[in-house]
């Protein structure tokens, strides 16, 4: 075998070998949140704040400054739209604006990565911030 041929198996190999890596990340970024998948990171991350209602009255609520958000009201609070872009930015939390303060939510776009890990796991984060948007969007109340 010459020596351009074994190079041009090897880059095969290897473009094999990363693809499923590549159409991975860009499924995810394409794919819209998932409701059911939110409700269990919901559950795990958000509900000892916001309660399992979402209605800001989780078991740890009254120890914290700040009352939590009633999360069904998202909707409402925004002249009947969801509004998809600052919740998502609100739970991501790493691109907050100094002027408004301190947050006294966790910033998840954080606390979803794993420090151990060392790949860009942006996709994956913003997967499961998709997800736990879709679900608080599910949840809102209809007019009252």
């Amino acid at each position: 075998m010459s020596k351009t041929q074994r190079i041009l198996i090897l880059a095969i190999v290897l473009i094999a070998a990363v693809w499923p890596l590549l159409t991975a990340a860009q499924t995810a970024e394409e794919e819209p949140g998932n409701a059911a998948r939110g409700r269990a990171s919901f559950t795990l991350y958000c509900s000892s704040c916001h309660g399992k209602s979402a209605k800001g009255d989780g078991p740890v609520a009254s120890s914290l400054k700040a009352s939590p958000t009633d999360l069904t009201q998202l909707s409402a609070s925004n002249g009947g739209k969801f509004p998809t872009e600052q919740t998502y930015a609100h739970i991501d939390g790493r691109s907050s604006v100094p002027a408004h303060g301190p947050s006294d939510m966790p910033v998840w776009g954080l606390s979803f990565q794993d420090p151990g890990r060392d790949t860009d796991q942006e996709a994956m984060v913003r997967y499961k911030i998709r997800d736990l948007v879709a679900y608080i969007e599910s949840m809102q109340e209809k007019g009252r």
